[in-house]
């Protein structure tokens, strides 16, 4: 059965490569009948063209002088010799009916004795009607017998001619008639061009001039055409030309190419067909013959190279399965490890959720301890240092009246170092619980922190910038967020060495990825500690937090920071943040942290 399916297959493809072949020389036939079609269309379109200048130069004789009979007739006859497809050339004069008579007699004057204005008697007259003008003939060169018939024959009795003498005369260009036999039975045509009425000082154009030209000359002589190609020239589906080699042998089942060209010229439409009958000894049939005893060749070591092929494939059956076999057994080992791997990875991930949340707790108890510490120390220190100044005042009231005393002077140094002691305890208590965060908001304990660093006094210019409702995040939130704010600053003042120091605090719903908004364009090294793609979960709500400076920076490839950064990084991750540094030396530091802020319920009333 494969024997017989390669086999069609290669009888199949061997037909289709030979009729490619075939029609590739088809196509290269056609090609140059299409160069052939082309170099008669431009024949045809040259004569046309020598035509309308002989029509031209012939019409600037008669403007020069209509009345000068003798140079018309030389210059009509030198043409005729120069260019024997002229049959005839005309001149005809447009004559109201009123002024028929008139018309008459002044041609008799001139030698025409016998001259009369005629219309033909055969079926293609017209009549006119009364009213009608008459353009009969005053002038034809050769003035043989039958030219000597056509002085006063009215050119406008012909149906042929009258829209040709009618567009001559009001446009003043050249028009065409339509193809009629001639006095020697071919197909000609012709010319019409009016002269201006300023020449012969008229209101309207009176002569015509006229040339009689044969069909057949516009076609090359059957010489100049190659064999087996017919040239036909057509006029409104008749046709007025042909030229053909009459040959047929060897074109057996082969077709007939055929070209069109339509030829627009003087108000007419002509149409160029060339034909051309393939023959085989045009087509390349050797390398026809090549390829087929290729496809022989090629046929019998291919059935040769199968047989072969049918031999080894049994034996690599056998191989395949004991491979089959070896591949069930790595991929159940493969498949048993897998196992292992999502089970490690699933516990890596529980204890690494156990890590944060315990982070988190540690973080909730240590905030809880700074919170119990401070409110001791402002209740029971607070109180402490009240009293002890308060008793130092009453001695320094006591002994008013002698300043210079030992005791006056140990009450003053009491209350001083009381209020010294107050100072510092009150610093602590800021340290560790912020009381605006509690009492004022986010907003407001993130400038008090910003505030007690004094940024102005060190050199260095701050830039703010809050979004969002940050004075409704969650009292969690805020404090985790004031403390990776209040140690991202503690870093910048200490090491960065920087002039500006840019702090941005937005909270934003439905965001897919942080934008950092930073003034330091050519920072692009983005160093992730231990955390994947800065921001890129999705959350209800975020807070979005980014620090820079343009200080000094550092290399983040070789540092990865100090606990600062490492419990920033915390506190984001316990929280299901995320936490990026970028620096590089010399181009400053961005800190990006992300807090999941819930959604916040909306206040009634």
């Amino acid at each position: 059965m494969r024997f017989k399916l390669i086999s069609l297959a290669w009888f199949v493809v061997t037909i289709l490569v030979l009729v490619l072949l075939l029609l590739l020389d088809i196509s290269r036939q056609r090609e140059q009948l299409q160069l052939e079609s082309r170099v008669i269309y431009e024949f045809a379109y040259e004569r046309t063209l020598i035509n309308e200048v002989i029509l031209h130069n012939f019409v600037e004789l008669v403007e020069t002088d209509s009345t000068n009979t003798q140079a018309i007739t030389h210059f009509s006859s030198e043409l005729r010799k120069h260019y024997p497809h002229i049959h005839r050339l005309q001149i005809y004069q447009r004559v109201e009916p009123d002024q028929l008579q008139q018309h008459q007699r002044i041609m008799r004057q001139r030698g025409f004795s016998e001259y009369e204005v005629y219309k033909t008697d055969n079926e293609t007259a017209v009549n006119g009607g009364a009213n009608s003008p008459h353009y009969p003939v005053t002038f034809v060169e050769p003035m043989n017998e039958y030219g000597q018939q056509l002085i006063g024959f009215d050119g406008y009795s012909i149906a042929a001619n009258q829209q040709a003498l009618i567009r001559a005369s009001y446009y003043l260009s050249v028009f065409a008639t339509e193809p009629y036999p001639l006095e020697s039975g071919e197909m000609g045509f012709r010319l019409m061009h009016a002269v201006d009425p300023a020449f012969t000082k008229s209101a309207e154009a009176e002569l015509i001039i006229g040339l009689v030209l044969s069909t057949d000359e516009l076609l090359p002589p059957l010489p100049h055409i190659d064999k087996g190609v017919s040239v036909r020239l057509f006029d409104s589906g008749v046709e007025l030309v042909k030229r053909q080699h009459l040959t047929t042998e060897g074109g057996w089942i082969l077709p007939v190419l055929k070209e069109r060209r339509a030829i627009n010229r003087f108000g007419q439409s002509s149409e160029l067909v060339v034909e051309k009958q393939l023959f085989w000894r045009d087509m390349h049939w050797p390398f026809g013959l090549v390829v087929m005893m290729f496809s022989i060749f090629s046929y019998l070591a291919s059935m040769r190279g199968l047989k072969q092929r049918l031999q080894a494939e049994v034996e690599v059956l056998s191989f395949n399965q004991q491979l089959r076999d070896e591949r069930d057994q790595l991929e159940q080992r493969v498949l048993d490890r897998t196992k292992e791997l999502v089970a490690r990875n699933t516990e890596l991930r529980q204890q690494a959720k156990e890590n944060r949340n315990l982070t988190q707790k540690v973080l909730d108890i240590q905030e809880a301890e700074r919170r119990n510490i401070a409110r001791e120390l402002h209740d029971e220190m607070g109180q402490a240092l009240t009293a002890i100044r308060t008793d130092a005042r009453l001695l320094k009231q006591v002994m008013d009246a002698d300043h210079s005393s030992t005791v006056y002077s140990a009450a003053c140094s009491i209350d001083t170092t009381a209020l010294r002691i107050y100072g510092v305890t009150y610093g602590l208590m800021r340290a560790l619980r912020p009381s605006a965060l509690d009492d004022l908001g986010l907003v407001d304990a993130i400038k008090q922190c910003i505030d007690s660093m004094n940024l102005e006094s060190q050199g260095m210019e701050l830039h703010l910038q809050f979004s969002g409702a940050l004075n409704e995040v969650p009292e969690a939130i805020g404090m985790q967020c004031y403390r990776i704010i209040q140690e991202g600053l503690t870093n910048s003042v200490k090491h960065s060495q920087a002039s500006n120091l840019w702090l941005t605090v937005r909270l934003v719903c439905d965001v897919a990825a942080l934008e950092p908004e930073s003034a330091l364009s050519n920072v692009t090294d983005d160093i992730a500690l231990n955390v994947p793609s800065v921001l890129a979960d999705v959350q209800a709500s975020k807070l979005l937090i980014q620090i820079e400076d343009d200080g000094v920076g550092f290399d983040s490839e070789l540092r990865n920071g100090g606990f600062g950064l490492i419990g920033m990084r915390e506190r984001a991750l316990a929280n299901e943040g995320c936490f990026v540094v970028t620096s590089e030396p010399g181009k400053g530091t961005r800190i990006q942290a992300s807090l999941p802020v819930p959604v916040l319920e909306p206040a009634i009333g």
